[in-house]
């Protein structure tokens, strides 16, 4: 059913001569352009299922109590009524482009409702940068049996299946071979949220678990998955090798060319025929389009998973009215990675166009280009990788070992949104460094 005093609250906020910017999302993308966003000029409109911006590289530390969740979230709402922006936490459905309006259901029903009102959302013009899902192929039992590394209470889910698997372990009357099979962590992807997410595990395996659970430390291990001969293939072969043997140092079992062909409640089936008893999955091996890309009526990329926008990030057809950006969008002719910096880069060019169109200035008459700055990974017990990028003519320098951790750390650090989370995030290293990680049930 459809809301009218919702959607006449959002419009009456727009002033005479404004356009209504709906930005779709609060990930990397969505949330620089709405930071970035002229709010004199335009209304803009928020629309999105969380009310937060998640610092994802360092999602996996939040895994396993080294940092907390809340330390790498960014609320959305202060952002919002300080720029005087409308937040809608509901779930984008479709767009009808001919009347420029949005189909939203609201996260929440209201009061006295027994399901959530349709919400139509008008737009001038509309950004959609709704990111993407985890990609499961669809491998038998992966949604069913499989964590992931995606959002926060993905995390906060994986952190609370390792306390489960650790006290369930402690029961007597299981044999030293169940105890094993259910401190078994298997991680499927070497990319590097899989890298990262096994060298935490093993700093939680050798700083905590042999300390608060000496008798089970010996029984714990640490499986990482991955279909190609490799992990980390976006660093050169020097690192990579120099990956794998840190990760092995490190009780990480590395299982190369193994792909994935059944996930069980209990265990892992791979391609070599061989069966991994676990107590824990985690899938991540990539990403897959959210459901509003196949049923927004947008035009999409040859492969169908993403809206097809051109190198300026306009939705082809759409009369300059919608946009595109992020890990849901194919920008230009070049597809670009599905990565946080790309993402970050495009929101703030795209809202330095709009601000420039408002202004009366030539907006959009250069293409959007992105430039990397380079490659960050943490492999555990202190060290990492770190490709960095030392000039616009793409020079860069390489880094292993506790340089690259600490390229890692601090690279991160200075990236974080808000001096907030600035502060919070070293106080929760030092914490960990001094009393341990509290990977406690709550």
């Amino acid at each position: 059913s459809y809301h009218p005093s919702m959607a006449s609250a959002l419009a009456s906020t727009v002033r005479a001569g404004q356009k209504n910017i709906v930005v779709l999302g609060t990930g990397w993308a969505a949330f620089r352009f709405i930071r970035d966003i002229d709010t004199a000029a335009y209304r803009v409109t928020v629309v999105s299922m969380r009310d937060q911006m998640l610092f994802t590289p360092l999602l996996c530390s939040t895994a396993v109590g080294t940092l907390e969740h809340r330390s790498i979230l960014e609320p959305v709402r202060p952002l919002a009524a300080k720029k005087n922006m409308a937040l809608l936490l509901a779930e984008a459905q479709r767009v009808d482009t001919s009347k420029r309006i949005v189909y939203t259901k609201p996260m929440m029903a209201p009061p006295g409702l027994e399901s959530s009102p349709q919400i139509e959302v008008p737009y001038d013009k509309l950004v959609v940068a709704i990111g993407a899902v985890p990609n499961t192929f669809n491998i038998p039992g992966v949604k069913e049996n499989a964590m992931f590394m995606k959002e926060a209470r993905d995390a906060r889910a994986v952190r609370a299946r390792i306390h489960e698997c650790f006290e369930a372990a402690m029961y007597s009357g299981l044999t030293a071979q169940q105890q094993k099979n259910l401190l078994t962590f298997v991680v499927v992807g070497g990319g590097p949220t899989g890298v990262e997410l096994a060298g935490e595990l093993s700093d939680f395996i050798s700083q905590d678990v042999s300390v608060d659970y000496p008798e089970l430390a010996p029984l714990v291990s640490v499986v990482l998955v991955e279909a190609s001969g490799n992990v980390l293939s976006m660093f050169d072969s020097a690192l990579r090798d120099y990956a794998l043997k840190r990760l092995r140092a490190g009780r990480v079992r590395v299982q190369l060319s193994a792909g994935v062909q059944a996930v069980y409640p209990d265990k892992v089936v791979l391609s070599t025929g061989e069966q991994l008893p676990c107590g824990i999955v985690v899938w991540s091996t990539g990403v897959a389009p959210r459901s509003f890309v196949k049923e927004s009526g947008l035009p999409r990329d040859a492969a169908g998973t993403r809206i097809q926008a051109d190198d300026r990030c306009r939705v082809a057809g759409m009369d300059d009215t919608v946009f595109a950006i992020g890990d849901c969008a194919a920008t230009g002719v070049k597809a670009l990675p599905a990565i946080a910096q790309v993402a970050e880069q495009q929101g703030r060019w795209l809202a330095t166009q709009f601000n420039a169109e408002a202004a009366g200035e030539p907006a959009f008459d250069k293409p959007f280009d992105f430039r990397s700055q380079g490659m960050l990974a943490y492999l555990g017990a202190w060290r990492g990788l770190a490709d960095v990028v030392t000039d616009k003519k793409g020079g860069h320098h390489q880094f292993k070992g506790l340089a690259a951790f600490a390229l890692w750390r601090g690279g991160y650090l200075t990236k974080l949104g808000s001096w907030r989370n600035r502060l919070q995030v070293p106080f929760d290293w030092l914490k960990t460094l001094l009393f341990g990680r509290d990977i406690s049930q709550f």
